[in-house]
């Protein structure tokens, strides 16, 4: 059994949802996203593909036996038959998540903020959950996954997530409502917004869960490239 692949041209660009594997032992993929009001956004993914071994890319892939999922912009694998081993990659491309007006109300960042951070997450937790029937025979037969979830970004501003977790674990401690039963029910009542100050906690600590397993997030930073006219860097794979 394999995976059921294309192979990628040279110059050719990468299509939505379509497996391309990729049969130079340096093959560069290039991903692209693209917008009406700014540069676009270019990452890429430069594989090392060892003698013993293969690498498929794609984007946007999902298993097309789900409906109303999300995906990740980016999925790469690297596999080396010697080690029985894979290793892959789920990122996003992203303008920005924490490029927010730091001057806006407590409860109106919570919402535009913690929305941004949980719909990434969500796309990358659906893009495991895609990727896991192309990775489940390998697995059978032994051999070791390390996958690592990331962003590719024009911003990424740890301090301004902290702030944020900070004034909203704030607002959640109310002396008024801490102690018996209207404590309890005053934490009860609170479960949803403690949840969402940990989840912002991690992702400034550049972690996030997924699936009830946590992972360190890689976060690659986009920097404007006049050569390219758009905001760019490139990830390695393998080597």
């Amino acid at each position: 059994m394999r995976w059921n692949t294309q192979e990628l041209k040279a110059g050719e660009a990468v299509k939505k949802n379509k497996l391309y594997e990729l049969t130079a032992r340096q093959s560069t993929v290039t991903f692209v996203e693209k917008h009406e009001d700014s540069e676009p956004e270019i990452v890429d993914v430069e594989f090392q593909i060892p003698e013993k071994g293969r690498a498929i890319a794609a984007n946007e892939y999902r298993n097309k036996d789900y409906t109303k999922s999300k995906a990740s912009d980016i999925l790469c694998i690297l596999l080396d038959d010697s080690r029985k081993q894979l290793l892959t990659y789920l990122f996003d491309i992203k303008r920005t998540i924490t490029g927010y007006d730091e001057t806006k109300s407590v409860e109106e960042l919570r919402k535009e903020v913690v929305r941004r951070i949980m719909d990434f997450i969500g796309q990358i937790q659906d893009g495991m959950i895609h990727k896991a029937g192309l990775t489940a025979l390998y697995l059978h037969e032994g051999y070791t996954e390390t996958v690592y979830p990331g962003i590719a970004t024009r911003e990424f501003d740890a301090e301004k997530i902290k702030r944020l977790s900070e004034k909203l674990e704030s607002d959640l401690e109310n002396p008024v409502a801490m102690h018996g039963a209207i404590g309890e029910k005053y934490y009860i009542a609170t479960m949803a917004q403690r949840k969402e100050v940990d989840i912002l906690k991690d992702f400034g600590n550049r972690k996030i869960k997924v699936l009830n397993e946590m992972y360190d997030l890689q976060v690659v930073l986009l920097k404007y490239s006049e050569e390219k006219k758009a905001y760019y860097n490139r990830i390695v794979i393998g080597g």
